[in-house]
């Protein structure tokens, strides 16, 4: 199958593969406390969990997890077409995958429907979806990364995405002196925004209590990897009331990408224990998480 489809709305046809039943899988995404969207390289092989990326040829998974520490592959056919950095939204029985400008959606978790979105708002053009934020209804909140008109400068812009595909108002992250394009990834907990941003072995971390107000620097944390490695996804859960756990991938300056890891903090956003590996089905390339769908 061709990687460029077609504008017009259409059903991606595959095989379906898995052992469990639709009411089953639904219960797995009902019960689930996280839910992630990642990208699975399927160009080259795993070696000691470390792959060479070269032109990755990487498709969209989603995994599920009760902990934040051990994830597993949700068993369901996937769209077979190459993805780059995928967030997942499940609501109303609808399970949908958004990356970059398109959007991929099912509810028997074996066909799939596709349609072009088209971001750009008055002040922004080239807009590309950086996360979905899944709301309590039928809509979800969307931040994207686009070209402001006036200063030809990438921005952040969010708003709310409606089930056809449509959002109505735009409004801009009020970042500061923080850069779109250094935005490593982000999480949205209890309404309150976080933004990481890599300078060195450390990551420094950025909060606005509420997607209307600036954000601001409220930690950093320092990584244990070698000056030269890039942080490629990372992503913020809470595993209770005042801690957090800080999920991250590593690339080395030769392009090999590393087993996904993870550093719990504290509610100063400071580092507690050891550095440690995630439990994954398979090397998740970009990823995106958020918290628990709903039905």
């Amino acid at each position: 199958m061709s990687t460029l489809l077609p504008r017009r709305n259409q059903t991606v046809h595959l095989k379906y593969r898995s052992a469990q039943t639709t009411a089953e899988l639904r219960k797995t995404l009902r019960q689930a406390r996280y839910l992630q969207a990642g990208t699975q390289n399927t160009a080259t092989p795993v070696f000691q969990n470390r792959q060479q990326r070269g032109d990755a040829t990487t498709y969209g998974r989603i995994s599920t997890s009760q902990d934040g520490r051990i994830w597993t592959k949700l068993p369901i056919s996937y769209p077979h077409v190459q993805l780059s950095r995928p967030s997942v939204w499940y609501a109303n029985g609808r399970l949908t995958l958004i990356d970059g400008q398109d959007r991929y959606w099912t509810t028997n978790f074996k066909d799939w429907q596709h349609q072009r979105l088209n971001f750009n708002g008055a002040d922004f053009k080239q807009g590309r979806v950086q996360a979905v934020f899944p709301g309590t209804t039928r809509s979800a909140v969307v931040v994207v990364r686009g070209i402001d008109r006036q200063s030809s400068r990438a921005k952040l812009y969010y708003g709310q995405l409606t089930k056809t595909g449509r959002v109505k108002a735009w409004h801009a992250l009020q970042l500061g002196k923080l850069p779109a394009r250094q935005v490593a990834g982000m999480s949205l907990i209890d309404q309150h925004l976080y933004l990481f941003r890599q300078r060195g072995t450390q990551l420094a971390i950025y909060r606005a209590n509420r997607l209307t107000r600036p954000v601001r620097l409220v930690g950093r944390v320092k990584l244990n990897h070698a000056q030269s490695q890039r942080v490629t996804a990372v992503n913020l859960i809470p595993t209770t009331k005042h801690r957090y756990r800080l999920i991250f991938d590593l690339t080395t300056a030769e392009k090999v990408q590393k087993q996904p890891r993870y550093r719990l903090l504290d509610r100063r956003f400071k580092a507690v224990g050891q550095q440690h590996l995630l439990v994954t089905d398979y090397l998740w390339s970009q990823f995106q998480i958020s918290l628990r769908g709903s039905e």
